[in-house]
């Protein structure tokens, strides 16, 4: 079988089963295969496949026919610039999650850089004469959002936790492929942080919190029954359900989370958290429940949805 052979075969074989970008897909997993660039394919295409190449494949477009994300047949997916690791043991990084990233980098920039790109404006405020500021990625799931953080401000200090062990492996591999130093804690939510803090004497490299950054679960356990699941059906069936599902009311691990900000000796200065569209309400009423309220905005993302909340404790000054 030909490159161009196998490119209309695995073309049509994902469309009889209404794979959306079909022929993107098949692209994506034969240049996968031969470890090659999209344009050798086209520059090359009555290239001949061996035979294990034409078996492995067979079994990829196998599994994509049946929903199974790209990320998790290729194991990579791209997020802010970067190239991630990810298989089955961690949620999906997601585009609108991005804006989570833009966020924290806005705000550690300004007002020096206002009106430029939070990337850049990176880069020009890591200045020696200013002081390590010191993130905590909680939930950090592949360590997307804290190996971003890393690479786009080297000076920080990040930490990141997760409950799950397995998620964690995924998250420390990550910070190797991108050569990235985090400190990596397993434990729920704060937990691990409110620990160290509590063990001041026999820990005298303690963190101390500038931001707090949280991508937690949050979608209603109900919504699934009502099929109005806002996931894809291969979201559902081949993601860790843990890092998808919040609660009865899609609330629960986010008021668990804020229930330890307020018990807690870490004080943040700004909390940043995405969020479902639907919940606005619900959040408002967790927030001043915990004693959070005084300072709340939420960012909408591109498709105008509620996504990030920002709670603001303290001011933005770093120097």
């Amino acid at each position: 079988m030909t490159i161009k052979q196998a490119l209309a075969w695995a073309t049509k074989k994902l469309q009889a089963k209404n794979i959306k970008n079909a022929s993107l897909d098949a692209e994506v997993l034969l240049s996968f295969i031969l470890i090659k660039p999209k344009e050798f394919l086209y520059t090359y295409p009555e290239k001949v496949l061996t035979s294990g190449q034409t078996r492995r494949l067979n079994s990829l477009v196998k599994r994509r026919a049946k929903g199974e994300p790209i990320a998790y047949l290729t194991n990579h997916k791209e997020f802010y610039g970067l190239d991630f690791y990810v298989d089955k043991r961690v949620l999906i990084p997601r585009p609108e999650t991005e804006l989570l990233i833009d966020e924290v980098l806005n705000y550690i920039n300004q007002p020096r850089s206002r009106g430029i790109h939070p990337r850049r404006a990176a880069r020009i405020n890591s200045s020696p004469t200013r002081r390590e500021i010191k993130i905590a990625d909680i939930g950090t799931g592949s360590g997307c959002i804290a190996v971003a953080l890393k690479k786009h401000l080297p000076k920080s200090e990040v930490y990141a936790t997760d409950i799950s062990k397995s998620a964690l492996v995924v998250a420390k591999k990550n910070a190797r492929r991108h050569k990235v130093k985090i400190k990596f804690f397993q434990g729920d939510l704060l937990k691990p942080l409110i620990t160290r803090r509590r063990n001041v004497d026999v820990s005298p490299s303690l963190p101390r919190i500038d931001i707090i950054v949280a991508n937690l679960p949050y979608l209603d356990n109900a919504l699934n029954r009502r099929r109005h699941w806002p996931m894809s059906p291969a979201a559902l069936r081949y993601e860790p359900r843990k890092a998808l599902a919040g609660g009865k009311y899609g609330l629960e691990i986010y008021e668990k989370f804020f229930k330890q900000i307020q018990a807690s000796l870490i004080k943040p200065k700004i909390i940043f958290c995405e969020i479902g569209n639907n919940y606005q309400r619900q959040l408002q009423q967790l927030l001043k429940k915990y004693s959070l309220s005084s300072q709340i905005e939420i960012k909408k993302d591109l498709a105008s949805l509620n996504r990030i909340l920002k709670i603001v404790k303290g001011p933005a000054s770093f120097a």
